[in-house]
């Protein structure tokens, strides 16, 4: 665990982002605050709390609308969302030269999470349990790739009430301009990244 958050440069996080706090509709559970995560450590020297840029904070407050209206019984669960870009090269160093480093954003010029404008998260009944998405956060199985979901639910490995679940938490995210990552279902991002680098402030 780090003796300092990387979270550290709070005047700049106050200033440039938005807090979302756990209710009704949104659980937190910030998976790099804790060992929970495929880091097998707390990254985030147990800073959990919540931030993002003010355009995706608006666009997810229209999908949390949503969500009230449509599902009353379920509420998002948040995994991360702005990520400071010295974990993002944590991140980029523990996975480089392996068979899963596409998963992680090189730090130059930065994940759109280091922007507060991608979210890590998933759907669950109040209070839990979690929808069944047919795998967990940061798995890094072709399982959970959008993208091969015809292929596994033809073959039976991902099922229809896991592909009902994980369309469910899509159609929410990009009603309202979301779009999901083509290799992780529960990742979305607010914008394309030529939209946002260079454009919106980073965290360092």
């Amino acid at each position: 665990m780090p003796t300092r958050s990387p979270f550290h440069d709070f005047d700049l996080i106050k200033t440039y982002f938005r807090e979302i706090l756990a209710a009704e509709d949104v659980a937190l559970d910030m998976k790099y605050a804790t060992t929970d995560n495929f880091m097998n450590q707390d990254v985030y020297a147990g800073f959990s709390r919540c931030f993002l840029a003010p355009l995706a904070f608006e666009m997810f407050s229209k999908a949390r609308a949503e969500l009230r209206a449509k599902h009353p019984d379920l509420q998002f669960l948040i995994w991360d969302t702005l990520r400071p870009r010295s974990v993002q090269a944590q991140f980029y160093s523990h996975l480089e030269g392996t068979p899963f480093q596409n998963y992680v954003a090189a730090p130059q010029p930065g994940s759109l999470h280091n922007f507060g404008m991608a979210m890590d998260l998933t759907l669950q009944y109040k209070g839990g349990p979690q929808l069944d998405m047919g795998t967990g956060f940061d798995d890094f199985r072709d399982l959970a790739q959008p993208k091969l979901e015809q292929k596994f639910f033809a073959s039976g490995e991902l099922t229809e009430e896991q592909l009902k679940n994980r369309l469910l938490l899509r159609t929410l995210m990009e009603n309202h301009g979301f779009k999901v990552l083509d290799h992780e279902w529960w990742h979305f991002n607010a914008l394309p990244k030529d939209k946002v680098h260079g454009h919106f402030v980073i965290l360092e």
